[in-house]
């Protein structure tokens, strides 16, 4: 059987079809409604069983979860429909909404395993949550300079000069030894 070769498909990011306008390949379109799909059906039954053991803080946090995620899931593709060099007021209130939903669904899933950790357990996810927001506040509102926008598409071509205020390693080097 011959072997056909085909070209390199760029698969990542899912987001980035606009990339590969040339590619009608739409495999990847399908993979979101999967994720859909699947929290509706986890969301279901975790309320069912909340329901069940009549535990109601659960059921509104699982009904919060479900609806934020897909609030959430707004936000970024608002927000990456956005030009990226743009700074309006509609980017920053994205960036906003991000991080508070993003935050709040973390402090809600530590709060919720903290009733049956031990304190130290509890501490440290509290820790782990408190970094990670604030990671993400950091690379939204500090990271985010539009003068340092580089596209990540694979068929956008870059210029091969180099910068001229770079200095060689051998001369970072002797600069270092003295």
């Amino acid at each position: 059987m011959p072997s056909i070769r085909r070209g390199r498909k760029h698969t990542l990011p899912i987001s980035c079809n606009k990339c590969n306008t040339g590619n009608k390949d739409f495999t990847l379109s399908l993979l979101p409604y999967f994720a859909y799909l699947n929290l509706t059906v986890s969301s279901m039954s975790t309320i069912y069983r909340a329901y069940i053991h009549n535990d109601m803080p659960m059921i509104v946090f699982i009904v919060y979860v479900y609806f934020a995620y897909f609030v959430l899931d707004h936000c970024f593709t608002a927000f990456n429909k956005l030009p990226p060099n743009e700074n309006s007021q509609k980017k920053e209130f994205l960036k906003f909404t991000i991080c508070v939903l993003s935050s709040s669904i973390l402090f809600g899933f530590a709060c919720q395993f903290a009733t049956f950790l031990s304190l130290a357990a509890s501490l440290s996810i509290f820790v782990v949550v408190i970094a990670s927001s604030l990671c993400l506040f950091y690379v939204y509102f500090f990271c985010d300079d539009p003068k340092t926008f580089r596209a990540s598409c694979p068929n956008e071509k870059t210029s091969g000069k180099k910068n001229r205020s770079t200095k060689p390693v051998s001369e970072i080097a002797l600069v270092i030894e003295k």
